[in-house]
């Protein structure tokens, strides 16, 4: 009787748990041909939709301008003389402004970071321990300055969305 009570239990379980076996997940490409490892009655794969348009824009808010190089007879840093109007800046401003289509109401999350790759395919590599700004943005649009060392190369823009579904959003600039 022991054995009839475990049969019972173990096949109920196993009935509960969907039988057993099998791969984790069933891949359904409603575009394939037939297949018999694919279910007869294939669930849609979900559409993501991105936004509309997504403006990006990062411009320096005074930019360095390129001048003639002055050559110097000075031969000790006591003899150099300094041009007026020169300033030894070791930063860099930026104004950072996003704006988002009317319809993209939704929450989304802002990551900006200063060490990233692109790599051949398009796609993206980004050191989020470089980040210069985190923030979540709730409205349409944001703007704020970010304020970057001389040495900084480029910066990435990472804009996730909080439901899951849409890819993130990337934009680099070098400069």
């Amino acid at each position: 009787m022991n054995h009839l009570y475990s049969f019972v239990l173990l096949s109920t379980l196993l009935t509960g748990c969907g039988g057993g076996g099998g791969s984790e997940s069933s891949t359904v490409n409603p575009t394939a041909g037939t297949n018999d490892s694919q279910p007869s009655n294939p669930l849609p794969t979900p559409v993501q939709s991105q936004p509309v348009v997504t403006e990006f824009s990062l411009q320096e808010s005074k930019p360095m301008e390129a001048e003639v190089i002055k050559k110097s007879a000075a031969q000790t840093s006591h003899e150099i003389v300094v041009p007026n109007g020169f300033a030894l800046n070791s930063e860099r401003s930026f104004k950072l402004k996003i704006s988002r289509s009317e319809d993209d109401y939704q929450a989304a999350y802002l990551s900006l970071c200063s060490d990233y790759q692109q790599h051949s395919d398009g796609s993206y590599s980004i050191n989020y321990s470089s980040c210069l700004l985190r923030t979540s943005l709730s409205d349409i649009n944001f703007e704020a300055v970010i304020t970057v060392t001389n040495d900084t190369k480029g910066l990435v823009a990472a804009l996730w969305f909080m439901d899951g579904i849409k890819k993130p959003l990337i934009n680099d600039w070098r400069f």
